[in-house]
């Protein structure tokens, strides 16, 4: 691939799902971006902000273990950064204090104010519009993808469900497995990268496996 100045890749031709050519750019996110699963790698070929192309691994984290009060500050973390990708930064911004109350307390009991959010993320029309609709996943689906089983329904389903365990805490019979990164890479191809990272959030992850074998998935 030719190298633009300053070391960054250009795009090269590949055809789209219409049939024409369009440039195509390989990008690698993480393992360090803001909002963003600890540790996941996602190499993904990208026309215009769609990906086409996604191969997963975990970089320096892997299976994250730890008690109940590490589940809670993790899935506070999770609604912080669903809450700040769509854009509702007030609303991120209350949810970030919630959770370094949570750190504070070494998961001793809810702050309020996570009653007061949860009712503020209920009656959000504009949040309810923007991720309706956005990756819905099916029973038979999350079985697919080894995903925990509150993660049925679309991305607002999801949203609402991990507001719900803020507002009621974390019990340690409800520590979230590992997910494998193969899976992950799966849900993301055919969405543009914002909507990727939506959708990466709201499944609420917490620690991170590599798949047994390299797993591509292209969109066609």
């Amino acid at each position: 691939m030719d190298m633009a100045p300053g070391g960054l890749p250009l795009a090269e031709g590949g055809g789209d799902r219409d049939g024409l050519e369009m440039d195509v750019l390989e990008v690698r996110l993480g393992p360090v971006l803001p909002h963003w699963p600890a540790g996941l790698v996602l190499h993904c070929s990208l026309q215009g902000d769609l990906v086409t192309q996604a191969r997963a691994e975990v970089f320096g984290a892997g299976d994250q273990g730890g008690d109940e009060a590490d589940a809670r500050a993790r899935g506070l973390d999770n609604l912080v950064s669903v809450l700040a990708l769509a854009g509702w930064d007030d609303a991120a911004a209350q949810a970030r204090r919630i959770r370094d109350a949570a750190l504070e307390t070494g998961g001793g009991p809810s702050d309020p104010g996570v009653g007061r959010l949860r009712r503020r993320v209920r009656r959000s029309w504009a949040l309810r519009w923007s991720l309706r609709g956005l990756r819905p996943l099916t029973e038979e689906e999350v079985r697919r993808h080894g995903l925990p089983v509150d993660v049925v329904g679309d991305t607002y389903d999801r949203l609402l469900r991990m507001v719900d365990r803020a507002a009621g805490g974390e019990r340690r019979h409800d520590v979230r497995p590992a997910v494998w990164t193969d899976h992950l890479a799966q849900l993301v191809v055919g969405l543009d990268l914002a909507a990727a990272r939506l959708v990466l959030a709201s499944l609420d992850v917490h620690g991170l496996r590599t798949g047994q074998a390299e797993h591509e998935v292209s969109h066609g």
